[in-house]
């Protein structure tokens, strides 16, 4: 880790560049969404992951999941997928979109007086 030295942003103890680096991994139409299926279903089969996938074609399935097996060093690619360790800390991002929406919705649900656990 090397931080840039004239960078002074939020994110300066790492360096923009590794966040760049780390962005570029997860980027792309399915890759955040594959991630988001196996940390939330646990361990699924290829053909379990692909139809929580709506949209998703044989070959784009096939050719993200080789991309994430070589990002996080998974040789050889499964037959079964789950999260590695790196895979496992990305999850707080998806706890994030959840409070976000969370937070965003209960003031359609919560104009009232009355609260609900999901508000909390």
């Amino acid at each position: 880790m090397h931080p840039n030295e004239h960078c002074n942003c939020r994110y300066a103890d790492v360096g923009c560049d590794r966040m760049e680096q780390v962005m570029d991994q997860i980027s792309g139409k399915w890759k955040m969404r594959i991630l988001f299926m196996v940390g939330a279903h646990g361990t699924l089969r290829y053909g379990e992951l692909r139809k929580l996938l709506d949209g998703v074609t044989h070959k784009m399935l096939s050719n993200q999941l080789k991309e994430l097996a070589a990002d996080y060093n998974e040789v050889p690619p499964r037959v079964e997928y789950r999260l590695t360790e790196n895979g496992e800390a990305l999850m707080p991002i998806f706890d994030d979109i959840q409070n976000y929406i969370r937070r965003q919705s209960c003031g359609d649900c919560c104009k009232q007086e009355t609260r609900h656990t999901c508000c909390e």
